[in-house]
């Protein structure tokens, strides 16, 4: 069953009171702010209602849906409204935990716009990102999208949608108090606390509703951004129907020509054993993003193969980019450039034996790793050689290191060229071991 309004006039004789039905009009806007890392969106819906002189009553039901009923609240909108109608009271019946009406005194019959808002559960949005590499691996246009699912038993029309990333901590779920024990919720305050700086925007950026040229022209789409302490709210541009129990797919930004760098790497602990293909770029404006965090999501890239076809690449399951954040995308093993190890020796010293029992020793083991890069232009290698143990670790090249396991080198290949690296492990084992 859909949200509904009955407006109800009591007439001024109390021995004959008598209800009159009034057709509700449709809502004159609805913006849905929808706070991903807990189940939670703030509904702010305007109507116009039609008032006469005395009390009047509003009944309001949730019947169906997850609305949190503790959270319901009606205000007048503009100075005109708010000095001719009153909220007397709100009251729950007794016949049903579905509903409540408020008590609604008007100084002078009219129509007024009022606000009601609410906290709903069950609708939810994720992102995607589509890149689509050129054919030189030198940029990559950035399509990001934006998904809205709609579980919350409402139908909204037409309606503003914000999207929110940042943390917040509930009392409880709001998904729980849409679903009461009791036959009759109690008119207690909405125990989902948000922070001072959430609550500010939950009922004061009224300004996002309305038309910011008041021209009333429909324009393209587009994600707008606005940073707030502790979170940030994408607002999309325009209005659109979230249809009950559907997922609508909204396009938030493109962004063309980012720059792309080409790191052939050997990572173990983030890419797994092999030699791979690394696309890389940056969330900052050198790279033509970076005005804004982007949000946790899937990144999915493809090749212009040319002719419109797109060949795909890799994916990346992408946490909360912060701003000059850097993304890397491991699109596998390349034959154009390999990566091959062996060890060149091994011997063994510092023997130590206890009781006839070998207790501590030494191994000096001495590697070569040959890169091979048969592309026709140059490559930036990264290799990260992990190794376990107390050791020292000697090199006629120069490794950084990248933590107590890891030495790194990066270097940059020529077209059609090899380069060898070679070093040595001493390690200590056993009683030899300084650990």
């Amino acid at each position: 069953m859909r949200l509904f309004l009955l407006v109800l006039v009591l007439a001024a004789a109390p021995l004959c009171a008598k209800e009159e039905l009034v057709t509700l009009p449709k809502r004159d806007s609805v913006q849905l702010t929808i706070y991903n890392s807990e189940d939670l969106t703030l509904v702010r819906e305007r109507r116009t209602l039609s008032f006469k002189q005395g009390s009047n009553r509003l009944q309001f039901s949730w019947a169906n849906t997850l609305i949190d009923p503790t959270s319901v609240e009606l205000m007048p909108v503009g100075d005109a409204a708010r000095a001719a109608i009153d909220i007397a009271d709100t009251s729950f019946p007794a016949e049903s935990h579905e509903m409540l009406i408020w008590t609604i005194s008007c100084k002078t019959a009219g129509s007024y716009p009022v606000e009601i808002s609410y906290f709903t559960s069950g609708i939810s949005w994720h992102a995607e990102y589509v890149g689509v590499v050129n054919a030189g691996e030198s940029s990559v246009e950035i399509t990001a999208y934006v998904t809205v699912n709609n579980w919350s038993g409402e139908q909204y029309e037409d309606a503003q949608v914000r999207l929110v990333i940042g943390v917040i901590n509930l009392v409880e779920k709001i998904i729980n108090l849409a679903q009461p024990r009791h036959p009759v919720p109690p008119p207690a305050p909405a125990p989902a606390a948000p922070s001072e700086e959430m609550e500010d925007d939950l009922r004061g950026m009224q300004e996002a509703m309305d038309d910011p040229d008041g021209d009333g022209m429909v324009r393209p789409k587009e994600i707008k951004k606005s940073g707030l302490s502790e979170y940030y709210i994408f607002t999309v541009g325009g209005t659109e129907t979230i249809a009950n129990q559907w997922s609508k797919r909204l396009r938030s930004f493109v962004v063309g020509g980012v720059p792309l760098k080409t790191a052939y790497t050997l990572k173990p602990r983030e890419f797994g054993p092999l030699f791979t293909k690394v696309l890389e770029f940056k969330n900052d404006e050198e790279h033509k993003l970076g005005k804004e965090p982007l949000p946790d999501g899937v990144l999915r890239l493809y090749r212009d193969q040319g002719q419109g076809r797109l060949g795909f690449m890799g994916a990346l399951v992408t946490k909360y980019i912060p701003k000059g954040e850097e993304v890397k995308v491991n699109v596998g093993p390349d034959a154009e450039c390999t990566l091959a190890e062996k060890r060149m020796s091994l011997r063994k010293k510092d023997l130590m034996f206890e009781h006839g029992w070998l207790t501590g020793w030494t191994t000096v083991e001495e590697f070569e790793i040959e890169v091979k890069n048969f592309r026709g232009r140059a490559v930036e290698v990264e290799i990260h050689r992990v190794i376990g143990g107390d050791f020292d670790f000697d090199s006629t090249d120069t490794f950084e290191k990248e933590d107590a396991q890891t030495r790194k080198i990066r270097f940059s290949l020529d077209p059609n060229s090899p380069r060898k690296l070679r070093f040595t492990v001493t390690t200590r084992h056993g009683r030899n071991s300084r650990r």
